[in-house]
């Protein structure tokens, strides 16, 4: 079992469901066979990807994508397996067992371009057995890193130019999940994590200086026998002596957590830690809230640091925060600086990206699934995004095209084709921009909308042709009901 690997590291597993299976091992028997002779197996399909639940979100998770379509070889407990399941997959085991290249292309937008509900995000090309096991890897490359970088995007539209740290580690799940939430979230626009191996992976700033507990924890200090006391001989309190140890600790600067015991004693006890030396002083540079109701606590700690001749000392705000909480929070006081979100980057959200993996063509035919929820229809035909500019540089509209058709240009200073060359036989090892590069192709693409939230995304006439006409051909049955005992639909 040496040789099983995991997923996005290069691994070697059964990533696809049994259907999958199943369907590949049936597209490789005679019962396959097609009109024109040749087996489904072998015919040329294509499948494209995209996402339903997400107004727009940075297209994200080409490195997955990338690791995962690294063809290897499956070793032989996993293809005997395949041969003992009680439909006999041996036809797809032998498939698999070659390490050989199988030909199918892959097309992708660049990584970081913001994409709409609805819109292709990428297609993959190749023989219908292999290409269509592709689903899992395609949905677990994007759905949750668009899923985080949709929500990073969110909290740093809401906190305009604010700081944002992600502090989601504890709930992530797990240190590898966390390395990969804390990448998407850096990309979608935080600036730092909390998280040292991501920070030292992935070249993040690290932050964070003390929890609740550090306080806790000079509890001997209520107790002492010889407390310490100030120079007009009062007892210190013990939030006041850990408050002062700290800074003296970080001269350099620090934050210190006001919310241990309550509010009001918190940022008394920061004032006098602070104020009892030059060198405290100097060392406070912020103070964090983590409780209560945060936009008047935010506005109450400016107002107390301002009159206590601290407008220097900046403000950190964490507890639950999405984008609706801070923007109500930026909306009481201005003044905030910063901004903690950890619980509703991802491990509580409302929902995910709903990435979704469609055929589109067989052979030299588009198809597309029909369905009674509108939504959840698909497009028809190999396609292209298109994205219009006008002559200052603004994003107008997207259109979604056939991928053969060109559109006029109108009016419009250029027009960008979304959709290129990702992955393939001629691009085995493709390029894709390190993070840093990625989450500054989403602060510059967001320079150019005027108005992100109305954004209109369009299909062009041709396409919505070929919708209508599809239908009705898919529909067509020259049987209709007969020999089928019909029954009224409940009403």
């Amino acid at each position: 079992m040496e040789n099983v690997r995991c997923q996005f590291g290069g691994i070697d597993m059964l990533n696809f469901d049994r259907y999958h299976a199943t369907m590949g091992n049936f597209s490789l028997t005679d019962h396959a066979k097609l009109p024109s002779g040749k087996l489904l197996a072998d015919e040329m399909t294509t499948f494209y990807v995209t996402q339903r639940k997400l107004k727009f979100a940075p297209c994200v998770g080409h490195d997955r994508l990338k690791a995962a379509l690294r063809e290897t070889e499956l070793d032989v407990p996993h293809l005997d397996f395949l041969r003992r399941d009680k439909a006999n997959l041996s036809l797809l085991a032998d498939k698999l067992s070659s390490a050989s290249k199988h030909d199918f292309e892959v097309r992708a937008v660049t990584p970081g371009t913001i994409m709409f509900s609805g819109e292709p995000i990428a297609d993959i090309t190749g023989p219908f057995w292999f290409t269509q096991m592709q689903e899992v890897k395609f949905e677990h490359a994007f759905d949750e890193p668009m899923t985080v970088a949709s929500r990073a995007l969110k909290v740093r539209r809401a906190a305009g130019d604010k700081h944002v740290s992600g502090f989601s580690l504890r709930r992530d799940g797990s240190a590898e999940r966390s390395l990969e939430v804390n990448k998407y979230a850096y990309i979608g626009g935080f600036d730092d994590t909390s998280f040292m191996e991501a920070a030292y992976q992935l070249g993040i700033n690290p932050v964070g200086t003390i929890a609740h507990y550090y306080i806790q924890a000079f509890l001997e200090f209520l107790y002492a026998l010889h407390p310490e006391r100030d120079p007009q001989g009062r007892k210190k309190h013990f939030e006041q002596i850990a408050f002062e140890k700290w800074l003296d600790a970080n001269p350099n600067g620090t934050t210190l957590l006001l919310d241990t015991l309550l509010l009001k004693h918190g940022i008394i006890h920061a004032i006098r830690a602070a104020k009892s030396s030059d060198a405290r002083r100097k060392a406070l540079k912020f103070v964090r809230i983590d409780s209560g109701d945060l936009p008047k606590n935010t506005l109450w700690i400016r107002r107390m640091l301002d009159a206590n001749n601290m407008k220097d000392v900046g403000i950190m705000v964490t507890s639950d925060l999405d984008d609706q909480k801070i923007r109500e929070i930026v909306q009481t006081c201005c003044d905030v600086d910063g901004f903690g979100v950890g619980t509703k980057l991802i491990a509580e959200v409302e929902s995910v990206a709903g990435v979704i993996f469609k055929m589109c063509k067989i052979g030299k035919q588009a198809t597309m699934k029909l369905s009674e929820n509108p939504e959840k229809g698909t497009l028809p035909g190999k396609t292209q995004v298109w994205r219009f500019i006008d002559n200052e540089g603004f994003y107008i509209k997207d259109v979604i095209t056939m991928d053969m058709e060109v559109p006029l240009k109108e009016n419009y200073a250029s027009v960008a084709a979304l959709l290129r060359p990702f992955f393939g036989r001629n691009n085995p090892d493709p390029w894709v921009p390190n993070i840093h590069d990625q989450r500054q192709f989403v602060i510059e693409q967001m320079k150019h909308f005027r108005d992100i939230e109305n954004y209109p995304v369009e299909l062009s006439s041709s396409l919505q042709i070929s919708i209508a006409n599809l239908r009705k051909r898919l529909l067509e049955d020259e049987m209709g009901e007969e020999d089928v005992v019909m029954v009224d639909y409940p009403e």
